[in-house]
């Protein structure tokens, strides 16, 4: 049985990635935050083995079983935009620092295992419409503190590729959502005030601005993605994963809407409104199509269902 290192397995993206790796018969070595909770792992904690470990301190990696890992996906990250604005320094502390020191220590081991390196869409910053959709050789354009810290992220898996010869694949992901994700980003965002609405009879939703595209994809195909990136990409290289279509926010919000029979009066917050937001981005995701045979399978209007349906489950438990 092959096994997989996960680090920040205990997050959105971590929690699905783990239940993926177990219906595919891999063993799972599950590493999460000492600070942070592993709520999301609450139905598999039986079949895995969990790991409390902050990356940033080095003394920590040592209590990993990485010698025998055929895959290692390194998932441990700060991830949201706008958060890093309020602590750059943090963000590129924890970001940059925990996959320098993980990949340091891979190296010293001679790790043969498949290493997944996670960046974002947000590498790119705010492409002009005529470029899109984006593609891996769009040049990089961060806008904020959190995009730097996926660049030096991205960056750093090629160079320890290069210089030491580690099994380095890197991924772009685009936006991604599903059941799980944390409410500080918009899907989950909408549809927890939605849930909370219904409980009450009427209220009213608070949004900011709903004028900008995004690619969404269900998390669960993105995960299906991570564990194909490994098994069939290509060592060194990096590859854009997203659904291949831009839907504006206030599409979203009418389709989240439709999904509810309360009354909901929709508001505009100000201070939900970025003062610089990237306008429009989807995602030319053929190249990893090429090497892999990876789409998109799950439905939009399945995940925004399953977004509420957990939300509405949080309020009920």
């Amino acid at each position: 049985m092959k096994t997989a290192v996960i680090t920040g397995a205990g997050g959105f993206v971590g929690s699905h990635l783990t239940e993926h790796l177990l219906k595919n018969s891999i063993k799972v070595i599950a590493i999460v935050h000492p600070k942070h909770s592993d709520e999301n792992l609450k139905e598999v904690k039986s079949k895995i083995k969990i790991i409390k470990a902050d990356l940033t301190d080095k003394k920590n990696l040592k209590k990993i079983e990485f010698k025998n890992a055929s895959y290692i996906f390194h998932l441990a990250a700060f991830s949201s935009p706008p958060e890093s604005f309020k602590d750059p320094a943090e963000t590129l502390k924890n970001n940059i620092f925990s996959e320098l020191y993980l990949l340091e220590h891979l190296a010293t081991i001679n790790s043969s295992a498949k290493i997944l390196i996670v960046g974002s869409a947000d590498e790119y910053g705010n492409v002009d419409e005529k470029n899109l959709p984006v593609d891996e050789n769009t040049p990089l354009a961060p806008a904020s503190p959190y995009a730097v810290s996926k660049v030096a992220q991205d960056y750093l898996g090629f160079q320890f590729f290069l210089n030491y010869g580690l099994n380095i694949v890197r991924v772009r992901p685009f936006n991604h959502i599903g059941p799980r994700q944390s409410r500080a980003f918009v899907v989950p965002a909408f549809a927890s005030q939605i849930a909370k609405i219904e409980k009450a009879g009427k209220g009213e939703i608070k949004v900011g601005n709903l004028e900008t595209w995004r690619d969404f994809t269900d998390v669960r195909d993105i995960v299906r993605g991570y564990l194909l990136a490994l098994e069939k990409g290509q060592n060194g290289a990096v590859y854009n994963l997203g659904s291949g279509t831009a839907i504006m926010i206030a599409d979203i919000l009418s389709k989240l809407l439709s999904l509810s029979k309360a009354k909901i009066v929709v508001m505009t917050d100000k201070k939900l409104i970025r003062a610089k937001d990237i306008k429009k981005i989807c995602c030319d995701y053929s190249k990893f199509k090429k090497a892999t045979g990876w789409a998109p399978i799950i439905d939009l209007n399945k995940t925004l269902f399953d977004t509420i349906e957990y939300e509405r489950s949080k309020l009920t438990n």
